[in-house]
């Protein structure tokens, strides 16, 4: 037993700062020894337990079995009171001769919450990444030639300096996100969290909890710790609202009282919480003709409004198509492990005749058709999708010609279309006027009718 002791007292100033709990017994199994974090993992008091033998304290402790075989005991669940540990158990020997154990424990409701951290950052990671990786240069803005494009550029990097809100217009897929993580990274918060939800991917009854969150029993399936917001979240940071024009009327008027009085109060509190977020906004709608709808409050538009960047279309920057088709090439052909192909002027001729309804978006689609077809690391125009028309296959077909495309192909064509010009097919079914059950319906009698023509042929 002094020897035991000797060996605590030399440790004992570094055993009290561990932060994982600690126990230690004698030969015969009494307790000899806990730190802070016993009392506060196990919720015994460490005053009643000193002395005490383990088997009194905790029946189900396995220290006793180590003490008695000399084995070690790794990851060992137990159960202590209404708690659940995981304990790491090894005989303390002195020459030859067991003169104790200790017992080095974690709560597992600590590791179950640090595991869901991380799980959740690792999950947000990915998410961030992905949405990155549809846009160009993997969140790397290119400005190129275009007079347009130097404008919003120029006017984002004089915002990155101010605390301003700013509101980001422009296309499905012209990079609006990409220019908010460009004023972000350029300005005094760049080291704060970035924050990017999209309005119109949440439901309605979610974006609500999702935005401002909740206290616990705040609605039905309201967990029981409840959740801080986005808006906590990003606090000190940014928070990017993407897609503003889809935030539904009544949302709009809470946001409106967040932007106004810089707090926030989760769902089920009175408690309102102070934040300093910076927010930017972005759509591809005419907030302009929806405030005279009355389908986007006046007052949010003028309050989101403060500074205002447009990006133009990629068919109003053609001139830029080359720098962006090299840059998406060598990018795509790095995540495909494939060698960057020699892209030839037929085919860049072809790729900036076309429009890009999808604009940067669809470009990098059609690069990566057109890198899984290529073969000889030439990309030319043989290699492109269908919807970019080649040469060879234009002809001007008579009323007398026979060889019409059936209504069923040009739906097929004109279905590929939208699903390859937007990120999903709730914008793609919008484009096409019609809803996402009815799209999802042609694109399964447009397989049906493809599969019997195959069979046919």
């Amino acid at each position: 037993m002094q020897k035991l002791g000797r060996m605590i007292s030399a440790i004992e100033v570094i055993l009290k700062h561990v932060h994982e709990g600690i126990v230690i017994a004698d030969s015969e199994g009494r307790v000899v020894y806990v730190n802070d974090a016993n009392q506060r993992i196990t919720g015994l008091d460490n005053s009643r337990i000193f002395g005490c033998y383990v088997k009194d304290v905790v029946p189900e402790s396995s220290i006793p079995e180590v003490i008695k075989t000399g084995m070690e005991k790794l990851g060992v669940k137990t159960r202590v009171n209404d708690k659940f540990v995981i304990s790491n158990i090894v005989p303390i020997y002195d020459g030859g001769e067991i003169i104790g154990a200790i017992s080095v424990f974690l709560d597992v409701t600590e590791l179950e919450n640090l595991n869901m951290k991380l799980k959740r950052a690792e999950e947000r990671i990915n998410h961030l990444s992905k949405q990155l990786s549809t846009f160009l240069g993997e969140g790397d803005l290119i400005v190129g030639r275009n007079p347009l494009m130097q404008k919003a550029v120029n006017l984002a990097q004089k915002a990155a300096s101010f605390s301003s809100n700013v509101l980001i217009t422009g296309e499905s897929g012209t990079g609006k996100e990409i220019l908010a993580r460009f004023i972000h990274n350029n300005g005094p918060r760049k080291n704060k969290p970035f924050i990017a939800v999209n309005c119109g991917a949440i439901p309605e009854t979610l974006l609500e909890s999702e935005l401002f969150g909740y206290e616990p029993g705040a609605f039905t399936g309201a967990g029981l710790r409840g959740k801080p917001g986005l808006f906590e979240q990003a606090d000190g940071g940014t928070i990017f609202l993407d897609e503003i024009g889809d935030m539904p009327l009544s949302l709009q008027v809470k946001l409106l009282r967040v932007l106004q009085d810089r707090e926030v109060r989760r769902l089920g509190s009175s408690r309102k919480i102070k934040l300093d977020v910076r927010v930017i906004a972005a759509t591809n709608k005419n907030l302009e003709e929806m405030v005279k709808n009355r389908s986007f409050r006046e007052d949010l538009y003028y309050r989101l409004n403060v500074i205002k960047i447009s990006l133009p279309p990629l068919r109003d920057r053609k001139e830029d198509i080359p720098v962006y088709v090299r840059h998406l090439v060598e990018k795509l052909s790095r995540r495909m492990g494939k060698n960057c192909p020699k892209v030839t002027p037929s085919a860049m001729k072809l790729l900036m005749r076309y429009d890009y309804p999808g604009n940067i978006r669809e470009l990098e689609n059609i690069l990566e058709k057109s890198l899984i077809m290529d073969e000889d690391d030439i990309l030319d125009h043989r290699d492109l999708p269908e919807l970019i028309p080649h040469p060879e296959s234009r002809r001007i077909y008579p009323e007398s010609e026979k060889h019409w495309p059936t209504l069923s192909e040009v739906e097929k064509n004109l279905i590929n279309r939208a699903l390859s010009s937007f990120p999903s097919k709730v914008e793609a079914a919008r484009a096409l006027g019609i809803s996402r059950a009815t799209l999802l319906q042609e694109i399964e009698r447009v397989r049906h009718y493809v599969s019997s023509q195959t069979k046919r042929a």
